[in-house]
Formats: C-alpha cells, sequence, structure tokens
C-alpha cells in the first residue's frame, strides 16, 4: 500500500487511488501472461467458488475450481470473458460472455448454462461483489442486444457501444490482489446455503 504525507504536521495516510490502480496493474500483468489478447480488467471479486449442476440427479457437485475472478476485454474474438484464476490448480475457468451465455442471479451466486450446455454456479463470497458483477453483465448484455444477428462483430463501431457500456468506472473493482491466496474457504453451513438456494432457482429458462 502506498502512503503519502499530508498537512504540516508529518501525518501520514495512505494513498487509496494508488493502490487501487497498483492492484489493477498487478492483477492485469499476471492475466496477460495467461492470455496476450487481454487489454483490460472490467471487474473483479475477491473470491469465489464454483459448481457445476447435473441435469439427470438435479443436484450440485463443487467444482475443484476457486479464487479471485474477473470480467476481462479482450483485443480480439471472444471480446469479453469471465475469468476465475483457480487457486487449488492449474484448471482456470474462462467463458466468452458474449456467445451461447444464459445467467441467473440469485445474491450471492450467479448460475449460467455455457456454449458447452453445462449449468455452473458461481457463489461470491462478498454479496457486494455479485451485485456489481451482475450489474456489469446485464450492461454488457443490453448492448449487445442492440447488435444485429448479422453485423461484423469484429467491426470497431459494435464494440464502441460495448465498451463503453462496460468501463470500469461503472463498477468499482475491489481492492484485493491474486497474491492473497489465503481468501476466506467454503464452510460446511455455506455449501448447505447454496444447494437450499440454488434448489429453489427456476431452471426453465436453462432446461
Amino acid at each position: 500500500m502506498a502512503w503519502s504525507r499530508s498537512g504540516g504536521g508529518g501525518k501520514v495516510t495512505p494513498n487509496l487511488e494508488w493502490d487501487q490502480e497498483g492492484t489493477r496493474a498487478l492483477n492485469l500483468s499476471v492475466l496477460r501472461r495467461l492470455d496476450p489478447a487481454i487489454t483490460d480488467i472490467l471487474i473483479i471479486a475477491a473470491h469465489v467458488t464454483t459448481y457445476s449442476f447435473d441435469e439427470d440427479i438435479l443436484d450440485w457437485s463443487r467444482k475443484p475450481v476457486e479464487g479471485s475472478f474477473f470480467v476481462v476485454k479482450r483485443n480480439t474474438q471472444p471480446r469479453f470473458q469471465l475469468f476465475v484464476m483457480n487457486h487449488l490448480n492449474t484448471e482456470n475457468l474462462v467463458e466468452d460472455l458474449l456467445t451461447d451465455f444464459e445467467y441467473q442471479v440469485q445474491v450471492s451466486y450467479v448460475m449460467y448454462r455455457n456454449a458447452a450446455e453445462e449449468i455452473i454456479g458461481i457463489w461470491f463470497y462478498n454479496p457486494q461483489e455479485c451485485e456489481e458483477v451482475a450489474h456489469l453483465f446485464s450492461r454488457i448484455r443490453y448492448a449487445y442486444s442492440r447488435v444485429s444477428p448479422k453485423a461484423n462483430l469484429s467491426s470497431k463501431s459494435v464494440f464502441e457501444d460495448l465498451e463503453a457500456a462496460s468501463r470500469p468506472s461503472a463498477v468499482p473493482a475491489a481492492e484485493d490482489t491474486l497474491e492473497r491466496l489465503a481468501s476466506p474457504t467454503l464452510l460446511p453451513d455455506d455449501v448447505e446455503e447454496f444447494m437450499l438456494a440454488a434448489s429453489k432457482i427456476n431452471y426453465a429458462c436453462f432446461l
């Protein structure tokens, strides 16, 4: 954390603006090592845990993926993705937000069906971060819905709308960095809460 000296009394105060920008730069550097096409981070959630839904037995199971959550912008297709930096192993979770992506939100959970027809649940340790992510998803999808299905999605004019609708200033990013590996883990009570909440979701839009 950066510190600044204020007034004549020699009082030292933290420079939170610099610290947040430094955190963002660190995260972006780490993500670019994994995917050089990433150009920006639109939002960060400090810690999430993921689940998969089995449609045959109508039940959730925990996936071996948990860690820091990002929505990123790329300079090539797909242009917007969610990215979970996995703290458990090297298998990160990456999803395209603009193609074959249907989602529901019930704070503290985001549930979606992806292009592979999987239903995935993401549990956010911080409910406020879940709401901010849902808001960003909504803005991106709204901008995307204004684009004709026959439009050339690589055209600059299309992505000017998308990028304007999802600027980092629209939703504040968390201050946590990828270095925080000692993130909270999901406790048994949290698992039970997740299963109970998920069982009440109407899956009609997915099935």
